[in-house]
């Protein structure tokens, strides 16, 4: 609706109004506002046209600049000098259409209010003609916004074009407002900027951006522009069309701004604002008038002067292909009105003729007046006429009269501006009465109101006055009346209490000063209204009686009295009540008299007496006694141990005074015997109750009660019977005996029950606290608290207390519980427990080398508590040998007689009496370096008649890194030092020894030949000296050295024979002395050395490579090992509650020596994932291996994996199931650990037993009888701290000892599941159990009845399982009925395929249609179906019709299908059984006929499906 009228306001506004935007500042003061509400011209927000009630957006284009500094604020209008006069019209210039507009450019933050904010907008976007175009803006606010678009200032609606849609809906989100304008097809002329508005109340804001359609420039008309003289415009030019490459303004044919504009260089336009001190300096300027291009080629002129009126500007914009479009615009130069001061006449009086006239003194027509009358549009009821002219208007009123008073406002509008002028008018009035007085009647006792009110102007002042009646004159009533009596401004008059004083004569005055007073007197009288001195009495009497009532009401007469009782009318007609009435001074007496009172006779007599100023009531409650009726609804509120609160209620007709109780233990005692205590009746309470104390805890016990008055006692109620509830034991088990175990931190302790008479109900168990003692304190944050169940009845109960600290003293007490609570702790037992092994590891373990054969040990020692700490022994061990190991009480060990430069693995325990604690985590470390030893083998052969090829192998001590080989050579008879030559140690390769050609020696001569080892230590010791003859002869040899060789099983192995010899020897190699040919695992190099791959044991033995030339021969010898993986661990699992203890054998020796095994254990749960275990070597004891799987679940299945691993590689998995010792929670059998009252089933959870496994939780599930919903059950009861603090993961000791359902319903029977949780799993149990009644007694088991959904789940069961039988047997028949049409048809086509063989040349023999032969597979007959159908009869005409079925030369179809049992229709086609010869058919009867003793030959045709 909103945008209809903006629609039609602003096309209506555009005929005359210039479609440049003009920005004036808005003046916020309260005659603006009423401006605004009743301008003549088309509001803001509703006359558009171009711009509209916005801010300076890039869509207007026409915009005055106003002034940097804020206007004045508004003086009065009630001065008429010259300097108020130019203040008030430059205070409110307001464009007529474009008013309220603030400044955009020179200060955003004045956009619009802050409560209307626009959240998503659209962007710039150029586009073909004919795409679709999608607009969108989404604002919020306080409430839905509303939205308008704008084309260049134009106002967009449905009517624009077909092809624009608007919409507005909330967004999806559900906070703000979306508006979207699609335009489909879009054509060139679509281009332009667009704008979307959002208003909300007097707020707005907006999002301008640019679409450009691509096509030829065109700029669109606009109207003149109408400016404010003085004022800056800025001028937009509408062009549309894409690209525009430059704009020009031209000015009296001259061009004053020329504007390039970057579309075609990417098509991306750019804004930029001139700044606020570029204006100011703009300012300043002496120039009149400035042209500047700003903003996409907007045209600024600094101020406009009224000279300019008619000027013309002229924008041209032109494309890049050179097209041109050009319009002018005409500046239209408007002064804004200028109000003289409204002249009102003075001294006026009403009924004369006023005229109030507003005269223009500048400003540019055409003027538009409006008037206002306090701030409000003109009354028609005022009558009031309005004359305007060219440059005045007159309000002229014919008759004035006191409505008329008020002040005036005259209101000039022309299209640039707005102001006002206000008077006021005043007219002096005679006083005339509003509300004359007359005659009034007072109640006595009440609040008084005379009413006394008239107007007139100046306001009349009105005064009360009374007659003294004892002096006979006038006085005022506020001087008589002393106190209670106010007289208002408006003449009314009060009386708060009126008193018989008040009545009299009174007068009111009332005056202003013009004309004559007004003056009116009146009798004010008192009336008495009727009333009681008392609200009422009480009598009581006893049945059969008289009794008078008597009621005595005050007040002037007439007075009427009416009786009633419980609020019925009394009927008098009865001869025992008679009423009797007697007129008093002052009142009325009225008098019932009852002859002989019955019991009806009782209750609320009620007299009602009235008159003509009121109505009291007074009322007699009147009470018979007689021998009261037993009290009803006698039931217990409350039961507990010691006491218990009873309620009941009286009966209506009777009279209580008191009651007698009477309780006794149980059914057997007498009521003669039984406790009896008088109670006092409480008038004021519904339900009288008394509470019993002092009762035994656990007692059954019964009640009954009677009423009692000063007449009789009434007989006895019928007996309640409830139990108390049980108590905490009140004594402390007895026989505690404290004893400690073989393990570590445990103790078993024994008690007996405390005495039976202290139990105050069913013995639940026990708690078994153990203390730890230090110096005689107790040490309260390693208290141990454990629950015992009842393990018996009577006798002697036992516990172990385990996870106790080692070596440490308790103080071990014993308390019972029941349902109720714990009972007293006993007298503490002291026992120590046994001392354990260390717990902790040493820390801190550091290891370093002190010389080549000895390492330095240290570590922090061990604060072992509860243990006494012996020493501590070191594990050591080479990487391939045996733990070593030695003790040492201080916390620092030197280990000697080490190896040399070797890596030992270290780890560090420490040891008490009772055995090893846990190592700590392994290190290694090295021990120092030292001279090597000689190398273990030299080799020295001739490679030339000049040169020798010494080859030796490593040191098998290197003692160190070998940096460097020295290789000494000298002639034997030489007596000079030897030559030597350093041989770099990397030289060594996988050859497993070295090599170094000698060369430059001569022929003949002897030489002397060895080598040393050097490390970083020095030089080691030389290897064996040897003398080799230099000749001229090369014999072949072998420079490779060989022997044992180990290798790990499914590896590669390389064997070298390194050859010399002139001629080049030829090379042989053997296995355990047999030549190697072609084997897939062998390969021979041309380097003549050997590859042996995926080597196993049958490859293992001596290799030899034999070399041979000429001259002799060479040979070289490995003995290679091959060793295996380890065998997979045999694993022996003992398991414990929390814990599994894992234990292997040490795998066997190969070759004589220990292996070095490593082992990787994992574990998971069930379902669970593989976890490491640990991720170092286990340790070893004993010769056996063993590890601690901690922290396991209790009761749950674990899988446990292990394999071992050494140089060689891992052994298969041994696979390992084991479960921690524990079971899912055990259920009571019975329901003797439930109790109920009428409301509530107690349930002790100390009847389910945990197995082993504590309890985490319980749930409690409960149904009605018969109901199929399950309820989830909450527990009532506070819980009670009970925990057993040593265990990490929750136990049933930290839940509640009972669980309680409340809310129940008495005398009815439940189904209750309760499910148990524990660590090893859930156990679901199901009970039945009944409430009490109200009175506490048990009800009888629940009825048998027929449950209807069970039985329509029976009926449909029956049902369907008869429809499933007939299924099958429908089945079964049809699947004989098949067999047997198959069997015969298997017999009629053998006939046919044997008579077809035999007559193949006669044509009528010859089927017509070989596709209509029927074929089936043969039935095998047994001896033991005789019986049945399909056994054939040696009769031809049974053969005969049998054949029938078989139909295969016949074409015809039979008429009837063959049904079991019907003989007929084996005789249906007797016509095709003449063209059978009887031999044909004679032989097929006689072939049927021997079908289970001979086999078929010649007549089986294949069968096909």
């Amino acid at each position: 609706m909103h945008q209809i009228i903006s629609l039609i306001a602003a096309v209506s506004f555009i005929g005359y109004c210039t479609a440049i935007t003009v920005n004036i500042h808005r003046k916020h003061d309260n005659h603006h506002h009423i401006l605004r509400q009743y301008q003549g011209v088309a509001p803001a927000s509703r006359a558009r046209g171009i711009s509209g009630d916005i801010p300076d957006y890039p869509g207007n284009y026409g915009i005055f600049m106003h002034q940097e500094h804020p206007p004045k604020k508004q003086e009065s209008h009630k001065s008429a000098s010259t300097e108020h006069r130019k203040t008030n019209r430059r205070s409110h210039p307001i464009s007529s259409g474009y008013e309220s507009q603030v400044q955009f450019i020179r200060n955003k933050r004045d956009l619009g209010s802050g409560n209307i904010i626009i959240t998503q907008h659209f962007s710039e976007k150029v586009v073909t003609p004919g795409e679709e175009v999608s607009l969108q803006c989404t604002a919020t606010a306080d409430r839905p916004p509303r939205f308008i678009w704008e084309r260049d200032g134009v106002v967009i609606s449905s009517n624009t074009d077909q092809r624009y849609t608007l919409g507005q809906m909330m967004s999806p989100s559900g906070v703000g407002v979306v508006s979207q304008l699609n335009i489909t097809r879009s054509r060139v002329e679509d281009g332009g900027l667009y704008t979307c508005l959002a208003f909300e109340g007097e707020s707005n804001t907006g999002h301008t951006s640019r679409i450009d359609v691509y096509g030829p420039p065109y700029i669109r008309t606009l109207p003149p522009i109408k400016v404010q003289s003085g004022e800056p415009l800025k001028l937009r030019c509408p062009y549309y069309g894409y690209p525009i490459s430059k704009l020009e303004w031209e000015h009296k044919g001259k061009k004053i701004v020329s504007s390039t504009l970057p579309q075609h260089s990417r098509y991306k336009r750019t804004y930029f604002t001139t700044s606020k001190n570029s204006k100011n300096t703009r300012r300043k300027r002496k120039k009149r008038q400035l042209f500047e291009s700003g903003e996409d080629g907007v045209l600024n002129i600094a101020r406009i002067v009224k000279e300019e009126n008619g000027d013309t500007y002229t924008c041209i914009v032109y494309s890049p292909s050179g097209e041109m479009a050009r319009r002018s615009f005409e500046i239209q130069v408007v002064e804004a009105p200028e109000l003289d001061e409204l002249r009102v006449g003075s001294g006026l009086k009403e009924g004369q003729i006023v005229q109030i006239t507003c005269n223009i003194i500048s400003g540019d027509p055409p003027i538009y007046f409006s008037w206002l009358k306090d701030g409000k549009k003109l009354p028609a009821s005022l009558k009031i006429t309005e004359r305007s002219s060219e440059l005045f208007s007159v309000l002229i009123i014919k008759r004035v009269s006191l409505e008329h008073c008020g002040e005036y406002t005259c209101i000039a509008t022309n299209h640039v501006g707005k102001v006002n002028k206000t008077a006021d008018l005043y007219i002096n009035v005679a006083p005339k009465w509003i509300e004359e007085p007359t005659n009034t009647s007072l109640l006595l006792g009440q609040r008084g109101v005379v009413y006394c009110n008239a107007n007139g102007y100046p306001t009349p002042q009105i005064h009360w006055m009374k007659r003294d009646a004892t002096l006979g004159i006038w006085r005022p009533v506020l001087d008589l009346a002393g106190g209670g009596v106010m007289s208002y401004p408006n003449g009314t008059l009060i009386i708060e209490v009126v008193s018989l004083s008040d009545e009299g004569m009174y007068a009111c005055n009332v005056e202003n000063g013009v004309g004559d007073a007004l003056n009116k007197n009146l009798w004010i009288s008192v009336n008495k209204p009727v009333h009681f001195e008392s609200v009422g009495a009480n009598l009581t009497t006893k049945m059969g009686l008289p009794v008078t009532l008597t009621c005595r009401p005050l007040g002037d007469n007439p007075i009427r009295v009416k009786w009633s009782l419980d609020g019925k009318p009394i009927d008098f007609t009865s001869s025992r009540l008679t009423i009797s009435e007697t007129p008093t001074h002052n009142g009325l007496n009225s008098v019932i008299n009852i002859n002989y009172v019955e019991s009806r006779d009782g209750g609320s007599y009620e007299c009602r007496a009235s008159n003509p100023y009121g109505v009291a009531a007074f009322n007699v409650h009147l009470d018979i006694l007689e021998p009261p009726t037993p009290p009803l609804d006698l039931q217990v509120d409350s039961v507990t141990s010691n006491s218990a609160k009873l309620s009941w209620r009286d009966t209506i007709s009777t009279h209580v005074q008191y009651y007698t109780m009477q309780y006794t233990t149980n059914d057997f005692m007498m009521w003669d015997t039984a406790k009896s205590i008088n109670i006092t009746r409480l008038d004021n309470e519904v339900r009288q109750s008394k509470e019993l104390r002092d009762l035994q805890p656990a007692m059954d016990y019964r009640v009954r009660i009677a009423s009692g008055n000063q007449v009789d006692l009434s007989p006895f109620t019928q007996p309640v019977h409830f139990t108390t509830q049980q108590e905490a034991p009140s004594s402390t088990p007895l026989g505690i005996q404290v004893q400690q175990t073989d393990n570590p931190g445990e103790l078993v302790v024994s008690w007996l029950p405390p005495p039976r008479e202290s139990h105050n109900g069913l013995l639940q168990g026990y708690h078994v606290k153990a203390v730890p003692r230090l110096s005689g304190e107790p040490v309260p944050n390693d208290t141990q608290t454990k629950m015992v169940k009842v393990m018996s009845r009577k006798g002697k109960q036992e516990t172990t207390l385990s996870g106790l600290l080692k070596n440490m003293r308790y103080a071990v007490s014993v308390s019972a519980f029941n349902s109720a609570g714990n009972g007293p702790f006993s007298l503490s037992v002291y026992q120590t427990t046994r001392e354990g092994a260390p717990e902790q590891p040493p820390s801190g373990v550091e290891c370093r080398g002190v010389s080549s054969s000895s390492l330095r040990i240290a570590w922090q020692p061990i604060t072992a508590q509860g243990t006494s700490l012996l020493g501590y022994s070191v594990y050591f061990s080479t990487e391939d040998g045996p733990w070593q190991n030695i003790s040492s009480p201080h916390t620092e060990l030197y280990l000697q007689a080490l190896l040399k430069y070797t890596n030992y693995t270290v780890k560090v325990a420490g040891f008490s009496n009772y055995g090893l604690g846990p190592f700590s985590y392994p290190i290694v470390c090295t021990t120092l370096q030292d001279v090597p030893g000689p190398p273990s083998a030299i080799k020295v052969l001739v490679s030339s008649s000049t040169s020798l090829l010494v080859s030796w192998k490593r040191p098998e001590q290197p003692n160190g890194d070998i940096t460097h080989y020295t290789v000494y050579v000298k002639p034997v008879s030489s007596t000079m030092s030897p030559q030597s030559y350093r041989v770099e140690a990397t030289l060594e390769t996988s050859l497993r020894h070295l090599t170094y050609p000698l060369s430059g020696l001569s022929t003949g001569r002897q030489y002397e030949i060895f080598v040393r080892a050097h490390t970083a230590v020095g030089e080691g010791a030389p290897s064996n000296r040897v003398h080799i003859d230099l000749s001229s002869k090369v014999v072949a040899g072998v420079a490779s050295l060989g022997g044992p060789m180990s290798v790990g099983v499914g590896s590669s192995l390389l064997l070298v024979c390194q050859c010399v010899g002139v001629p080049p020897p030829r090379t042989v190699w053997y296995h355990k002395h047999n030549i190697i040919t072609h084997h897939p695992r062998f390969t021979r190099n041309h380097d003549d050395s050997l590859l042996i791959n995926n080597i196993d044991q049958s490859l293992s033995g001596n290799y030899t490579c034999l070399a041979k030339n000429l001259y002799g021969s060479d040979s070289v010898s490995y003995s290679v090992s091959v060793l295996p993986t380890p065998e997979p661990p045999s694993l022996r699992v003992t398991s414990h509650k929390n814990a599994i203890h894992l234990q292997w054998e040490l795998p066997t020796k190969i070759g004589g020596r220990a292996q070095k095994i490593s082992y990787n254990l994992t574990w998971k749960e069930a379902n669970g994932s593989w976890q490491d275990a640990w991720s170092s070597k286990g340790t070893s004891i004993q010769g056996i291996q063993e590890y601690t799987l901690q922290g396991l679940k209790c009761g749950t299945k674990y899988s446990i994996r292990m394999t071992a691993a050494n140089s060689v590689g891992a052994s298969q998995p041994t696979y390992v199931d084991a479960t921690t010792l524990g079971g899912i929670p055990i259920s009571p059998t019975s329901t003797e650990w439930f109790w109920s009252n009428a409301t509530h089933i107690y349930i002790q959870l100390s009847g389910w037993d945990d197995n082993g496994c504590e309890i985490t939780r319980f749930d409690v599930d409960f149904k009605e009888y018969g109901s199929k919903v399950w309820r989830k059950a909450d527990n009532r009861l506070p819980q009670i701290d009970q925990t057993w603090n040593h265990y990490i993961s929750p136990s049933i000791l930290n839940q509640p000892n009972s669980f309680v359902l409340a809310e129940l319903i008495p005398a009815q029977w439940y189904h209750i599941r309760v499910s148990a949780e524990n660590a090893a799993g859930i156990s679901t149990s199901l009970y039945s159990y009944a409430t009490t009644t109200v009175l506490g007694e048990s009800i009888g088991p629940p009825s048998e009845f027929l449950d209807l959904n069970m039985l329509v789940i029976i009926c449909s069961s029956i049902l369907l399982m008869i429809c499933s039988l007939t299924c099958v047997y429908i089945l079964v028949k049809r699947h004989n009925h098949q067999h047997l049409t198959e069997y015969r048809n298997s017999l009629t086509a053998e006939c046919k395929s044997e008579r077809s063989n035999v007559t193949v040349n006669t044509p009528q023999s010859v089927p017509t249609d070989m596709n209509n032969r029927v074929y089936s597979t043969p039935v095998h007959l047994t001896a033991d179906n005789k019986h049945e159908l399909y056994e054939i009869s040696p009769y031809a005409q049974f053969a005969i019709g049998f054949r029938t079925f078989g139909h295969v030369e016949n074409q015809e179809v039979p008429n009837r299908v063959h049904l079991p049992g019907n003989s007929k229709s084996r005789y249906d086609s007797e016509t095709s059984f003449q063209m059978r010869s009887e031999s044909e058919e004679s032989d097929c009867v006689s072939r049927t006929t021997t079908l289970k003793s001979a086999p078929r030959k010649a007549c089986r045709v294949p069968h096909h499906r």
